[in-house]
């Protein structure tokens, strides 16, 4: 036993300082054992999250692009089906009729197609529009003539053709007395470009398009259309896959799905460095402050621990946004497929009424009738063959929802529109002992509006004021010009509406009337409508003397300044 004031012996002096270091080495090691541990389990566990999370985003990502890619191949086939099958063979070879068809086509899809041909079962030209100069060029020889010849449509790859220029066709076949004859157009690729790369994968990842023997269909980051590409001959498969490839300096993932009717795989890849970048910069970040101090080691991980939670969490944030999204497209999905459904079925009856509103006025043709009577039937006739072409009108905007296309807004003539529905509808307001009253100012400037949305609203809007008067009243229509405004008013002097209701009546099925006699989305239409043109609507009731609805619709010229340029008048005959 030594006392305080005794000095150390020489051999303590000198195992002294080793044992204090061993203490010191055994604190780092216990320090160190616990951080390499969880340090080690973190950059598993992560590394492991981090890969499923990029995956699982990945996956998502490709299914619904490639649904989006070939809802646009395919919208681009439908409308080539179209366009044929609404035409005779004798209408496409006329280089007008050709040019006319090109047009509207061009309209509606955005300038989505280059060019129009129509080529016999020889593969020769009969007619074209476009900037090429294919007119003298047959394709007989050609893979897409050949299979649309087998198959009937055809998508087909990239391929450089008589242009010597990246591009791919759309086409359909059809039959004639004389024979086979196709319809192609050249697609503006630069749309599905988009489409593709639109899809972001990080700053290093890659998105592109292989046809089955590995050339490139879109631009990938570093290469050109149908340059080769690593995957040779990529293998057929279901539904979404992924893999890891090891490649020399880096390994990466990637996901494939196959679209274009298993012709094209969508390839969607990221290298490992940078989908682990995060883990690896926290895993350093929480070496440098153990090796700093190793202290703070506990209080260094649970901030590390904080931080990529943090990051899970906005990967699961991230991924939850994702598949709202992709929920959300696919309720569009079948609303389309319903509106282009509904579209179809009354388009069978419509071709019906048409066929035999013909049949009637050729028969009407052959019987002997006083001119005044002749007049009246053929005028009746008329009106059917234009309230026919409305309702097609209208079911083609149907389809068009079921293909997302948006309304043609244009400078329109609303004067003989006027007309022409009050003329329409005079028939049921005598019916109810009812009067309807035209009242248009002189000269009213073109307005800027959907022809055939404006007789729908008008049409609406008369037939609410029919039935909030019984039987007997009166309906105004009258419109006129305040400032750059177009103003259209409906009124009538009907039982009006409820104060409480005022608020309530353009709000998608709220309805007044009778159970089965409404279903409260009319007005609802007629708001989407008029706003859809930059206009306001308005509403003035009272309770038993009637209703005023005004309309504020922008005119044509007000339009035009802002885009500096004279829109072209669409009139009404």
């Amino acid at each position: 036993m030594r006392f305080p004031w005794q000095k150390s012996t020489p051999s303590e002096q000198r195992s002294a300082p080793w044992l204090r270091w061993r203490i010191v080495a055994a604190l780092l090691l216990i320090s160190a054992v616990p951080f390499v541990v969880v340090g080690s389990g973190s950059w598993i566990v992560f590394r492991k999250i981090a890969i499923e999370q990029t995956l699982a985003a990945h996956r998502t990502m490709a299914r619904a692009h490639a649904a989006a890619i070939d809802m646009y191949l395919t919208e681009k086939l439908r409308t080539l089906e179209m366009v044929a099958s609404t035409n005779t063979l004798e209408e496409l070879v006329n280089p007008e009729k050709l040019q006319e068809v090109f047009a509207a086509v061009t309209s509606v899809h955005n300038s989505a197609f280059v060019d129009l041909g129509v080529i016999d079962n020889r593969g020769r030209h009969l007619a074209y529009v476009g900037p090429f100069d294919l007119i003298d060029r047959t394709y007989e020889n050609a893979d897409w003539f050949q299979t649309v010849m087998a198959r009937g449509s055809i998508v087909s790859d990239v391929f450089l053709g008589h242009r010597n220029a990246p591009h791919s066709v759309v086409a359909v076949r059809r039959q004639s007395p004389n024979g086979w004859w196709i319809l192609r157009a050249t697609l503006d690729n630069r749309t599905l470009y988009g489409l593709v790369q639109s899809l972001e994968v990080g700053n290093t990842g890659d998105v592109f398009v292989v046809n089955r023997e590995g050339l490139y269909q879109t631009p990938p980051s570093d290469g050109a259309v149908l340059d080769p590409s690593p995957l040779t001959e990529p293998p057929a498969h279901s539904g979404v896959r992924d893999m890891h490839v090891v490649s020399p300096g880096d390994s990466m993932r990637r996901v494939t799905t196959w679209l274009n009717g298993d012709r094209w795989s969508l390839v969607v890849q990221q290298p490992d460095s940078e989908i682990l970048a995060p883990v690896s910069r926290a895993v350093a970040m929480g070496a440098l402050i153990a090796s700093v101090a190793l202290a703070l080691v506990l209080a260094a991980t649970v901030l590390i621990t904080s931080h990529l939670t943090r990051q899970v969490d906005l990967a699961n944030q991230q991924r939850d946004q994702m598949y709202a999204d992709v929920l959300r497209s696919a309720k569009l999905a079948s609303l389309g497929e319903l509106a282009t459904g509904l579209a179809h079925e009354i388009n069978t009856p419509l071709a019906t009424i048409s066929a035999e509103q013909t049949n009637v006025g050729d028969t009407l043709d052959d019987i002997e009738l006083p001119l005044e009577v002749h007049a009246t039937l053929k005028k009746s006739i008329e009106r059917c063959k234009r309230q026919v072409t409305r309702c097609g009108n209208i079911t083609a905007k149907m389809l068009q929802f079921g293909r997302k296309t948006d309304t043609v807004l244009q400078a329109t003539d609303v004067e003989p529109i006027l007309r022409e529905i009050t003329v329409l509808l005079e028939r049921r307001t005598r019916a109810n002992n009812a009067a309807l009253n035209l009242d248009i100012a002189h000269d009213i400037p073109p307005v800027w509006l959907d022809a055939n949305e404006l007789e729908q609203v008008l049409a609406n809007l008369v037939n609410n004021s029919i039935d909030a008067l019984g039987d007997g009243g009166a309906i105004n229509l009258s419109a006129r010009r305040v400032d750059d405004y177009l103003v259209l008013e409906v009124s009538d002097d009907g039982s009006g509406i409820a104060p409480d209701n005022v608020d309530k009546i353009f709000q998608p099925f709220f309805t007044t009337k009778p159970v089965g006699q409404g279903t409260g989305m009319g007005l609802s239409v007629v708001y989407g409508i008029v706003r859809g043109w930059g206009g306001n609507i308005e509403v003035k009731s009272t309770v038993g003397k009637g209703t005023t609805i005004s309309m504020r619709v922008p005119l044509a010229s007000s339009i035009a300044d802002e885009a500096n340029a004279q829109p072209t008048i669409a009139r009404t005959t």
